[in-house]
């Protein structure tokens, strides 16, 4: 039986989300496909005549399909109205694991049948388990529109403290998308009791990666200076994105730094909503940075902004990788797509909160490390990279190196964000196929002749909940000791996030008139 993922329909947002988890993709599917050309079939779009039959018949020989109640319809039965979807919370009994707080911010139609996930009104949204003799998760969204939505809003994150700290992001936790599509396809697999493989976000045997990034933002020279010195003295490459008008009549000192990846952050720190103007503003930032030989590949918006026309000015500037929480963070790499189209620069997300971000809250150096050591707990245990960013005027030199000596200890590779994206680059052009022969998983690379170099990418394979291997791309899992893994257990009050803080707002409102954006 191969292990692949069957997808009907033609979406961006579904080929972005199944490359990200690292699954061969079998699209589109032959109407007289046998049952074990693949392991699962994703829905995409509404199912016709013909496709519900061929599903119909896949079900009744032990297949499993992911996809929502519009599309699956004849398969489960609906609610009825369709109604508004803020968020879905998960609980501990869900069938798909791993799951924290999923920001929908949609239209959709529950199925009758829904047994797990909760939306604000505490109702069950999702079904997760037996039909027509084999298994289904039907959602009521589709996950695919879902990462095509290019909103943004203000969120709050997680902490102990009763304030919690916040930031303009991307209104659909594209990052909880990735996590519920891994964990409905790794449920689906174990379901039918077969093994679920897919490729490791981190290169070879790595448990992780970390990368800093500062945001410049005016920082003084003795505040750069700083920042890569704590750089030097950990052994930590950092990432900068330095907004050039802010330094140019110093720009050359970034160039006379070692081991450091050098991006730009505009020439001034803005955003024009005109399309004309934000491109000078990035052209005369190329420009300063080459005149102090700055050859910067890189890019990251001020305060973190991305629309469809900044995205096309991004990639009208021919930029490598570019990183906006407004468009997605703590989530892998990929490419935007929204209902306009696909666009080029890959998007290297980070986590959004940063020690200025606490400082508006009035928390403490002491509870920004804490809250700092709590994100990447949760991190490593969900396999997110470990990405954070500072800008200089915010100092707090302290929490910093401890920040960055945490994430060095975690035994997470140290690397750039540009050194990140490279790596994704080779390991998205794989094709890898996935095999179960006997008891034993063949992992090889299309096109690639078996034993061959695959390149510094791994595959982990799971046979059931909390135990997997991870093994090199050509050498498969036979005889290989598997070891077991915590699961990742979401904060029991992790709603309040989304709780009203009238404190919150009136702070979150000042802070967006300092902006100069609407």
């Amino acid at each position: 039986m191969n292990l692949r993922v069957g997808m009907i329909g033609n979406s961006p947002g579904w080929e972005e989300l199944l490359s990200q988890v690292g699954v061969p993709v079998l699209h589109p599917v032959p109407p007289d496909s046998p049952p074990g050309t693949f392991s699962v079939i994703v829905a995409s779009r509404q199912l016709t005549g013909d496709e519900m039959a061929f599903v119909r018949e896949y079900l009744r020989s032990g297949g499993a399909i992911l996809g929502s109640s519009a599309f699956l319809e004849g398969l489960l039965e609906r609610t009825g109205d369709r109604i508004r979807l803020s968020y879905l919370a998960p609980e501990a009994r869900c069938r798909v694991r791993g799951l924290s707080l999923l920001d929908v911010e949609s239209i959709g139609s529950i199925p009758r049948e829904a047994n797990c996930l909760r939306t604000s009104e505490n109702v069950y949204a999702v079904f997760a388990g037996e039909l027509l003799g084999g298994l289904a998760v039907v959602t009521p969204f589709d996950p695919g529109e879902a990462m095509e939505d290019f909103r943004a809003v203000e969120r709050y994150f997680y902490a102990r403290q009763e304030r919690l700290p916040s930031e303009r992001v991307s209104r659909v936790g594209k990052n909880e998308l990735l996590h519920f599509v891994r964990g409905a396809l790794e449920y689906l697999h174990h379901g039918r009791g077969i093994p679920f493989a897919c490729l490791s976000p981190f290169p070879g045997k790595a448990v992780n990666v970390f990368a800093f990034r500062i945001d410049t933002d005016n920082g003084t020279r003795e505040e750069i200076d700083e920042l890569y010195r704590i750089s030097s003295d950990l052994g930590v490459p950092f990432t900068w994105f330095v907004d050039a008008g802010s330094h140019r009549s110093w720009l050359g000192r970034f160039a006379e730094m070692e081991r450091q990846e050098i991006g730009l952050h505009c020439f001034d720190h803005r955003i024009y909503l005109d399309a004309a103007k934000d491109e000078e503003n990035i052209r005369r930032g190329l420009t300063a940075m080459n005149q102090s030989g700055l050859a910067p590949s890189s890019f990251a918006a001020p305060f973190g902004f991305w629309s469809p026309d900044f995205g096309r000015s991004i990639d009208r500037s021919g930029f490598r990788y570019s990183s906006e929480f407004a468009w997605a963070y703590d989530a892998l790499p990929h490419y935007p797509v929204t209902r306009g189209g696909r666009y080029a620069t890959m998007q290297i997300p980070v986590h959004p909160i940063a020690i200025g971000s606490m400082r508006r809250s009035g928390y403490t150096p002491a509870q920004m490390i804490q809250y700092f050591h709590d994100v990447v707990l949760g991190k490593l245990s969900r396999r997110e990279p470990l990405f954070f960013y500072h800008h200089p005027g915010h100092r707090q030199w302290d929490v910093v190196r401890d920040l960055c000596d945490h994430l060095r200890s975690s035994g997470a590779c140290p690397l750039t964000m540009g050194e990140y994206a490279t790596w994704w680059g080779e390991r998205r052009a794989l094709r890898p196929l996935f095999r179960l022969e006997g008891d034993s998983v063949i992992t090889s690379i299309e096109g690639v002749a078996p034993g061959a170099d695959a390149g510094d990418v791994s595959v982990y394979i799971s046979r059931k909940e909390g135990e997997e291997v991870l093994v090199p791309l050509q050498e498969g899992d036979s005889g290989k000791e598997r070891h077991r893994v915590l699961p990742y257990v979401p904060p029991a009050d992790i709603t309040r996030t989304r709780e009203f803080d009238l404190r919150g707002e009136i702070g979150r409102q000042f802070t967006r008139l300092q902006r100069r954006f609407p």
